[in-house]
């Protein structure tokens, strides 16, 4: 079917599901759609045909009313194709929603989906969604181009090893990625298709001293593709490849001062798997933002066995403030036999010794609840946290991603049931169903693990450093004004800063209020001897 391409409309469904956008335990941080970006940029630049795209990204807007949104948007624009991010897992849902919402308001549209939802479960989004006309498999640059490009896109499809659609589901076909090798080959990204102001950043909710100042521009930047490890939990091999593809140090650079200059960039935030997997690049990367006067985020997190003092240096001199590690477990069995991982468990303090003294604030992420793992495990874990002295921890329940190794192994062992309710999971609910613990009894002890090491044990606190540990707690009453203990632990950082006796009493008072009139708090609150 001869089909002309005039008009590109992509379609960035909420990041999050129900639970999480409506959880206690969910910082509210709106990201750039970097992904559609990247295929939008490079459409763009590559494509022969006269056309016009559209972003329309619903995490950019409190509006939740979809499907209203969706139908004004094709009415105006009159889209050609539509195409539908399913980034993560937790996007299914709203994949099969928006779809029926396109095809009931225009069936004509050449309806996609790409993402991790149409890599690791498009036989499951076949299965549950009849209206999608393709499905990208992996990366989606160059299907996207090849699909504009052609005179008969639903042909197109068919012939392309990296489109998956209900006729090569039926024959059994494997689709293959088609890997932009070259990363330079990419366009720099055109961040003028969206309102960049919308957005902002995780960053103010972690950091406890510096803010994001109002009009302040961050924008996100993926320097590599691809990454050669193994652990259990991670899909990126699935969707990127083991093997790493990069961008060149000069491109990065000359991407950087690009955006520093045309959009006002005053937040770098580089969000490769990888950061610091190659040495003399990311020095080459990091001496040129040295000079640019701008601050430095790498929020997916960095492993211990690449950082040392030379490196060290250079990230605080970039204007780096947060170092985020990615240590997984305090335990080496937990490390080696279940994770996979390729760090050592001895190189944690050094490293976050190394860092404190440079000044940076040390933030871990943790995970709990991989089948293998023992109470023992758990307890290591805890006890690394408090022992070298994490300022924040960010703790969440192992969640079987599709793509994973961990998904495999616990459909193989009957820990999970294969269907679409397992693609809302999170990593705020334990869901994995092993002999070693109960998901609910997990996910109860993870909650506690998070007011131990963050509220009743906050290093910080424990070294009297009360002006830091008051900025954390204030991240998350701003966040959770609810949040019983960061009232109660508020309440004792003012109280040993000079002047501060009036905050400390309102938040005293808070955290009474909270404990009297909600059976949970009270709970939590008797448990840790706070009454």
């Amino acid at each position: 079917m001869k089909k002309i391409i005039k008009n590109i409309l992509f379609i960035m469904p909420p990041s999050k599901s129900t639970h999480e956008l409506t959880g206690e335990s969910v910082a509210s941080y709106k990201e750039l759609p970097y992904g559609l970006l990247s295929i939008a940029s490079y459409v763009k630049v590559y494509s022969k045909k006269n056309i016009q795209i559209q972003i329309l990204d619903l995490n950019a807007s409190r509006n939740i009313h979809y499907k209203d949104i969706l139908e004004r948007k094709i009415e105006e624009f009159e889209p050609d194709i539509v195409g539908i991010s399913g980034l993560f897992s937790s996007m299914f849902d709203y994949v099969n929603e928006f779809s029926v919402y396109v095809k009931d308001k225009n069936p004509d549209i050449l309806l996609v989906v790409g993402g991790n939802v149409s890599t690791n479960a498009y036989k499951l989004l076949f299965k549950h969604n009849g209206y999608i006309d393709g499905a990208c498999f992996s990366e989606g640059e160059v299907p996207v181009l090849d699909l504009i490009e052609a005179d008969n896109p639903f042909e197109a499809m068919e012939k392309s090893p990296s489109w998956i659609t209900h006729k090569k589901i039926a024959k059994g076909i494997i689709p293959v990625a088609a890997f932009i090798h070259n990363l330079d080959e990419i366009p720099p990204i055109d961040f003028s298709m969206i309102d960049i102001d919308k957005y902002d950043s995780r960053y103010r909710n972690n950091n406890p001293i510096a803010r994001d100042e109002n009009g302040m521009v961050r924008l996100p930047f993926i320097t590599t593709r691809g990454c050669p490890f193994n652990c259990i939990f991670c899909a990126a091999g699935s969707l990127s490849g083991k093997k790493v593809r990069f961008m060149s140090a000069e491109r990065v650079i000359s991407d950087i001062i690009r955006a520093k200059e045309k959009y006002n960039m005053r937040r770098l935030v580089i969000n490769d798997d990888q950061s610091l997997i190659d040495k003399g690049r990311i020095k080459k990367i990091l001496e040129a933002v040295v000079g640019l006067n701008m601050s430095l985020e790498f929020p997916t997190g960095l492993n211990v066995k690449f950082i040392d003092e030379e490196i060290a240096l250079l990230l605080k001199k970039a204007g780096l403030e947060v170092v985020n590690l990615a240590i997984e477990s305090g335990s080496e069995y937990v490390l080696k036999n279940i994770i996979d991982k390729p760090m050592k468990l001895s190189d944690v303090k050094p490293a976050t010794k190394l860092l404190r003294k440079l000044g940076f604030f040390v933030h871990g992420f943790f995970i709990f609840g991989l089948p293998g793992e023992r109470e023992e495990d758990r307890k290591a874990t805890v006890d690394l946290i408090k022992d070298v002295g994490i300022d924040w921890s960010n703790i969440s329940a192992a969640a079987p991603l599709k793509g994973s190794r961990l998904y495999d192994i616990c459909l193989e062992k009957g820990y999970i049931d294969d269907n679409n309710d397992l693609l809302d999971s999170h990593v705020y609910q334990a869901t994995i169903r092993t002999s070693e613990i109960d998901p609910d009894v997990l996910t109860e002890y993870i909650y506690q693990v998070n007011l131990d090491v963050n509220f009743v044990n906050n290093h910080r606190m424990k070294t009297g450093e009360y002006d830091v540990a008051k900025g954390y707690f204030s991240n998350v009453v701003e966040n959770h004004p609810s949040h019983a203990f960061a009232h109660y632990y508020l309440s004792k950082a003012y109280e040993q800063l000079n002047g501060k006796a009036e905050l400390s009493v309102k938040h005293k008072n808070a955290f009474a209020d909270l404990v009297a009139n909600n059976e949970k708090w009270k709970k939590y609150a008797i448990a840790f001897n706070l009454i």
